[in-house]
């Protein structure tokens, strides 16, 4: 949880994405998944990436990923310097049958130890006084 004020960007919630972001609040993570293949689609779109379906529904996944990729960024932007250098890592969700990959910081997982296929599992980062809350990748 974040107690000091929070610098950073803020997501734009809409109507569109909406569910994802109280979802997160629940401390789930949503993805859109198509009703008709059976595929998670990230990032969130109109129609499936895999057969162009638009009847998606938010669905709960288990939160647990492998390292895809990821890099160290020593000098970050704004307010995100003051965390450099910091991990943003591309993790691969464990749902199947299309392979899911999601962007995130880590939290609890020290740069050196990072490796590709370290397993992860999603977090969740409370920011109280904006009344959002953030995903995050720790250790699983």
């Amino acid at each position: 949880m974040t107690t000091a004020p929070y610098l950073k960007p803020l997501p734009d919630i809409s109507e569109l994405n909406r569910p994802f972001w109280e979802g997160l609040q629940r401390h789930e993570f949503l993805v859109p998944k198509c009703r008709d293949c059976g595929d998670y689609n990230w990032v969130p779109y109109p129609a499936c990436r895999s057969c162009l379906s638009e009847d998606q529904a938010w669905t709960k996944v288990s939160g647990d990923a492998t390292v895809y990729s990821f890099t160290v960024i020593h000098r970050g932007h704004g307010q995100f310097n003051q965390e450099a250098p910091y991990a943003l890592v591309m993790a691969k969700l464990v749902e199947e049958p299309q392979a899911c990959i999601v962007l995130g910081n880590t939290r609890g997982i020290a740069n050196e130890e990072l490796h590709v296929g370290m397993a992860l599992r999603i977090v969740y980062e409370d920011i109280v006084d904006e009344d959002v809350t953030l995903w995050r990748f720790g250790p699983r």
